[in-house]
């Protein structure tokens, strides 16, 4: 058989009696010595340019294929190494570590909105030191509106947050006069959502007048005379209800309201 290229050689000297049909065998023409070695430089230019159809073994340096893709698969390399862009799908996970991301490297626009989220975010990783200066806003704990002057994040009890106006008792809270809607031995709920404050004052006569403070059913407060030789009895009744609790004044010995006022 002729041999036609270079992978067709022989690595016995003596079994290449020819090049591509040209006799190059003992007692051979001399033209068959000039025309075989041009045809021998023949096969060299086409290996060198790949037209061939031979290979170089990964062991000799070379590739062993004769394709891009025949390439990638002798070297290990497979389809990402022609990707213009690596996907999520590409990259093994945990593939990533910080050892392996430069510093700075990573800005909002290298990172999909949404891609972050609690699953990828280690425990402990954010700190204050991570956080930059006014980076972190209402819009970014996902609460509706800026809120007014005073107010503050409370939370919902569900992650969520609302604005709240902040303080404690007296903060945003007004005396109203609540007379015409209390009476004495009738239980009452503050439902303000903050505390308030209550302040009753109550007259007895001849005298005698008292009166007895309850909270959540509990007595908490007796002020006024039982017994004294004077014209009247004047009785100041004062306290702080926590929001929620119920209250409630009753009349220990005579008296009766005559200013039942509330901080709410």
């Amino acid at each position: 058989m002729a041999k036609t290229r270079i992978s067709e050689y022989d690595s016995t000297a003596a079994n290449n009696t020819d090049v591509d049909g040209i006799n190059i065998a003992e007692s051979c023409p001399p033209s068959g010595i000039n025309n075989a070695i041009r045809e021998v430089m023949a096969h060299l230019k086409d290996f060198q340019s790949g037209t061939s159809g031979d290979t170089l073994p990964l062991t000799a340096g070379g590739t062993g294929a004769t394709t891009a893709s025949g390439v990638r698969t002798a070297i290990g390399l497979g389809a990402l190494a022609v990707k213009s862009t690596v996907a999520t799908a590409d990259i093994d996970a945990d593939a990533i570590t910080n050892a392996k991301i430069a510093d700075d490297s990573i800005d909002s626009e290298h990172i999909v909105d949404g891609a972050i989220d609690t699953v990828h975010i280690g425990d402990d990783q954010v700190t204050s030191a991570k956080i930059a200066e006014n980076a972190v806003d209402a819009t970014a704990l996902n609460v509706s509106g800026t809120g007014t002057a005073g107010q503050s994040l409370v939370s919902d009890g569900d992650g969520s947050f609302s604005w709240s106006t902040a303080g404690g008792i007296g903060v945003g809270q007004t005396w109203t006069d609540v007379t015409a809607s209390r009476a004495l031995g009738v239980t009452y709920t503050n439902t303000t959502g903050k505390p308030i404050q209550i302040i009753i004052s109550m007259e007895g006569a001849p005298n005698q007048g008292a009166g007895e403070l309850y909270i959540n059913g509990n007595f908490v407060l007796r002020n006024g005379v039982t017994a004294v030789a004077s014209a009247g009895m004047h009785v100041h009744l004062s306290a702080i209800i926590p929001n929620g609790d119920t209250y409630r004044v009753e009349k220990y010995i005579g008296g009766y309201i005559v200013k039942w006022n509330e901080l709410r």
